[in-house]
């Protein structure tokens, strides 16, 4: 009767415990890069890395994962900007650049969009400057837009929420130029360097009568600097402005620009920031070039237009013949020949893709991203 509460019978001996258990913030970095490497998208691999300082270490101390998680997963296009076309007799109205989002099925990347600011609301938000701002250029996951009215550029990373404004130009810049009226500004362009994404430089483009300069503005002043004048190829002998001010093409750290008669190639290395031409092939200088994609939309287009060239990607605008009032917009991959529909609109004017830049807290110890101020 007394059995169970009798004082020499013990309690059940517990079981021992593991001395060997492993918990998640033990894996080792080289486990955990594979691990990285696996995730689906770049936007996967920021939530995952930014969980904690040993996950973010993990990802920035090894260029090596850097470079084999970007040959394998491509930056992702987010969606396209446009420049929406502004009446012709109302060129004051306000005027923003239109987002239009690629259709994604990754949710990462849909979660990226919905918590930036493609809409510019925090520009709008500046009641000092009027609401006129166009879309120039778009790098590294940054656009560069112009107020010509207030005579300002904007650098302007969606995702981050960050801007940056600054005089459209330097004052000097037409500083002993030759001629009265033949010299213009054309628009300005984003170029940053892989090896230090803290760094961001705005390059212009400026011409008189018979030479070209550049300025810079650079991340690490904020300030415009100036290049010599230089002397190029003859121009075109008609008046007029005699370099083409829409030609965007960037490539390798290259900038080029095209004469209005499209015969002479001007490049800018910037990296050694000096000035070089060539004379194009007889085949490029016709200015109403088109092409047929049949085999490949099983349709013939009535037009077909070459909007912007980016990151081993040809972004492409097709009228079709049975809706003359919208273009198709598709992305041609350089590298796999790969054509994808993404959607269709009413205008293609100044197209610019916004591409997924690799963030900057994920590649170094740079000022407050470095990995001792990080959670």
């Amino acid at each position: 009767m007394a059995g169970d509460n009798h004082p020499t019978h013990l309690p059940p001996a517990k079981l021992p415990i593991a001395s060997n258990l492993t918990y998640i913030d033990c894996i080792d970095e080289d486990i955990l890069r594979e691990i990285f490497i696996r995730l689906p998208s770049l936007a996967a691999l920021i939530r995952a890395a930014c969980t904690c300082r040993a996950w973010r270490s993990a990802v920035v101390s090894s260029p090596a994962f850097r470079r084999r998680f970007r040959d394998l997963h491509r930056a992702p296009l987010l969606g396209l900007f446009f420049q929406v076309p502004a009446p012709a007799q109302t060129p004051n109205l306000p005027a923003f650049p239109a987002f239009i989002p690629a259709r994604h099925r990754d949710r990462d990347l849909a979660a990226a969009v919905r918590c930036g600011d493609f809409f510019l609301t925090s520009l709008q938000e500046r009641p000092d400057e009027s609401f006129c701002w166009d879309i120039i250029d778009s790098r590294h996951g940054y656009i560069l837009l112009m107020n010509w009215d207030e005579g300002l550029l904007t650098l302007f990373n969606p995702l981050m929420r960050w801007s940056k404004t600054f005089d459209l130009g330097p004052t000097d810049l037409f500083n002993g130029r030759k001629g009265d009226y033949e010299y213009e500004h054309h628009h300005a362009r984003l170029v940053y360097s892989d090896e230090n994404p803290m760094s961001l430089r705005v390059v212009m483009l400026a011409n008189d009568k018979s030479r070209v300069r550049a300025a810079v503005l650079s991340s690490e002043t904020w300030e415009w600097s100036l290049l010599p004048w230089v002397d190029v190829p003859a121009r075109p002998t008609y008046q007029g402005s005699w370099i083409q001010n829409d030609c965007r093409m960037q490539a390798n750290g290259l900038l080029y620009w095209v004469y209005v008669n499209q015969k002479i190639l001007i490049t800018l290395d910037t990296r050694t920031m000096e000035f070089s031409t060539a004379e194009l092939r007889q085949c490029l200088q016709n200015r109403n070039c088109h092409f047929v994609l049949a085999e490949v939309l099983h349709a013939v287009p009535e037009e077909l237009n070459v909007v912007a060239v980016m990151d081993g990607f040809a972004y492409l605008a097709i009228q079709m013949h049975d809706n003359p009032h919208s273009r198709w917009h598709l992305s041609l991959c350089l590298e796999t020949k790969e054509l994808e529909k993404l959607f269709r609109v009413a205008f293609d004017d100044g197209v610019h893709p916004y591409v997924m830049a690799w963030p900057s807290a994920l590649v170094g110890n740079y000022g407050t991203f470095a990995l001792g101020n990080a959670p």
